[in-house]
């Protein structure tokens, strides 16, 4: 009998895995399918026609950090492996989609906070995505890379808390 209820919780657990290796195929396909869509196309860079923007990160110690980011342009999402990494864009008004990823302490946060902008680039300069915490509010600008100059309006964003990632425990048997 302790034979067969063993058997009964090894044929669970294989369906139990062989659902989630489903579940994990499904969202690998739409993640491949859906970064097939357009994403930004930078132009190539002249100083008469173009500005550079890129990302910003601050760390104020090992749990308090915030990442300022460009996630796209005129609805086409920016490729970006690293925050920091300058993305060539069109002198002329654009909508910017800009984040924030932050966290406030060890037991405080992450938390996030998303919203649109427009702004009208102007040749030759170099931009950087800004920001702070205000109360529940996460504030986002665009701002001048070396001057620190407010170049954008200031979005106003409620942040919410990130989900934090939820594990399933694996059992290995005992040899």
């Amino acid at each position: 009998q302790a034979v067969a209820v063993v058997i009964k919780k090894s044929k669970m657990t294989n369906e139990i895995f062989m659902k989630h290796c489903k579940l994990v195929i499904c969202l690998f396909i739409t993640v491949l399918i859906s970064s097939c869509g357009a994403t930004y196309k930078a132009p190539p860079k002249d100083s008469l026609r173009t500005s550079t923007i890129r990302g910003f990160q601050t760390r104020e110690g090992l749990w308090t950090w915030a990442t300022f980011s460009l996630e796209a342009i005129d609805d086409k999402p920016v490729q970006s492996f690293f925050n920091d990494t300058e993305i060539v864009v069109s002198s002329q008004p654009h909508n910017l989609v800009l984040s924030s990823l932050f966290n406030r302490g060890l037991r405080f946060g992450p938390f996030t906070a998303r919203g649109d902008l427009n702004m009208n680039f102007i040749p030759g300069r170099d931009y950087k995505v800004n920001g702070r915490v205000e109360g529940a509010n996460m504030l986002l600008w665009v701002e001048e890379a070396y001057s620190s100059k407010i170049s954008s309006n200031i979005l106003r964003l409620p942040y919410q808390n990130l989900p934090q990632a939820s594990y399933m425990p694996i059992y290995l048997p005992a040899n």
